[in-house]
């Protein structure tokens, strides 16, 4: 007894007990708090107990292999969820993606205050639910930084959300066949927002076929009735997207008069934009385009240049000979006022320059100019009182 007092001294009264229960409460709830921090973003992490969920996403939950509910993160946006208290029979589907506005987010938010601050969901028993995985496959645009150009992106891979936000995705038609008979390749960027998750993912068929397979019938169409050179030249955005955006309320292979229609009534899906964004020539065709370009391209160069030199030789012929006509007046003026002088020192003259050129012989037999002597008169001067 009186060893454990020596160890213990401060425990020998009710104060003191209670001290150092307090003390062992605090650190059991720091190691609590931190080992929270931790563990639970962990466990999110790995799809066990919690989830984290991106904003402008939602994730589908399922028990065993039958679907239980979806968890969302879009500021502005609730689901009408058949379990909540907002829940709508009226004007709003099951699992609708619903506008609430800025300044409601807390009302359609009933997350544990621990969760809400650590942005995690609810997920369930790990024996019981589970995050839903399902296969995926989609075309992104990027930058290529080598040239600058954007390129096509084809994706394959398994996922666990699904945007409920804008995103974009990039939808590829080969081989569209113009007015004349020309193959052509189209890419088309369609911004698209799930407006039903439910619909989208367990309505039976894959939502992203659905689209590629409505746009590119649209594409088709939409070759197949101008020629190449109008189509590459046109510019109205309009006549192409309407079309597309009508797709939302009505598909070609919806039954008359039955319920749900389009791609957002029977697959939750609704297309915002959608752009054509480029239009080249298919396969051999593309590359013969090119050849052919670059064949013309060549030949104007050529052209251009056989024009230019014509115009640079015929500019020095024309200086040649003006410069010749100015040396012959020249030479004929001195004749006209010398007489046999003047032929003498232009033959001389003619000589001369004649010689300068490499490998000339300059034969004179008989001074070719003496018989304008007799056709050039000197001119006599002008001479007062004769």
């Amino acid at each position: 007894m009186s060893c454990r007092k020596q160890l213990f001294p401060l425990l020998n009264t009710e104060e003191n007990v209670m001290f150092y229960l307090l003390i062992v409460v605090v650190v059991a709830a720091a190691l609590v708090a931190a080992s929270t921090l931790v563990l639970f973003p962990w466990l999110a992490q790995e799809g066990i107990l919690f989830t984290k969920v991106n904003e402008g996403t939602v994730k589908g939950i399922v028990r065993g292999d039958s679907f239980d509910r979806f968890v969302m993160s879009f500021a502005e946006y609730h689901l009408n969820d058949p379990s909540k208290s907002w829940y709508e029979t009226k004007n709003h589907a099951d699992w609708e993606v619903v506008y609430h506005g800025r300044d409601n987010d807390d009302r359609y938010d009933d997350r544990p205050r621990l969760l809400k601050h650590l942005g995690l969901y609810w997920v369930g028993w790990p024996w019981a639910n589970s995050v839903y995985v399902y296969e995926f496959e989609w075309n992104e645009t990027y930058t290529d930084k080598a040239t600058g150009k954007e390129k096509v992106l084809s994706r394959a891979e398994s996922t666990d959300f699904i945007y409920v936000s804008d995103f974009t995705y990039a939808i590829v038609t080969d081989s569209a066949e113009t007015k004349d008979r020309l193959p052509t390749d189209e890419l088309t960027l369609v911004t698209v927002a799930i407006r039903n998750p439910y619909r989208a993912l367990f309505s039976g068929e894959d939502w992203m076929r659905r689209i590629t397979a409505a746009i590119n019938r649209h594409v088709r169409t939409f070759v197949g009735e101008k020629d190449f050179q109008d189509l590459i030249s046109t510019k109205n955005q309009k006549e192409f997207s309407e079309p597309v955006i009508k797709l939302n309320g009505e598909l070609p292979d919806d039954v008359p008069g039955k319920l749900p229609r389009g791609l957002q009534g029977r697959y939750g899906v609704e297309i915002r934009t959608a752009d054509l964004q480029t239009i080249e020539l298919s396969g051999d065709t593309k590359k013969q385009d090119q050849e052919a370009t670059t064949a013309e391209y060549v030949a104007r160069q050529a052209a251009k240049a056989t024009i230019l030199k014509g115009q640079a030789e015929a500019k020095v012929i024309e200086m040649k000979g003006a410069k010749e006509a100015k040396a012959l007046a020249t030479r004929l003026k001195v004749i006209k006022q010398h007489g046999n002088e003047g032929i003498v020192l232009a033959g001389y003259d003619a000589i001369q320059e004649s010689s300068k050129n490499p490998g000339s012989t300059i034969i004179w037999a008989n001074n070719p100019l003496s018989a304008l002597a007799g056709l050039l008169k000197p001119e006599k001067p002008d001479v007062k009182g004769e």
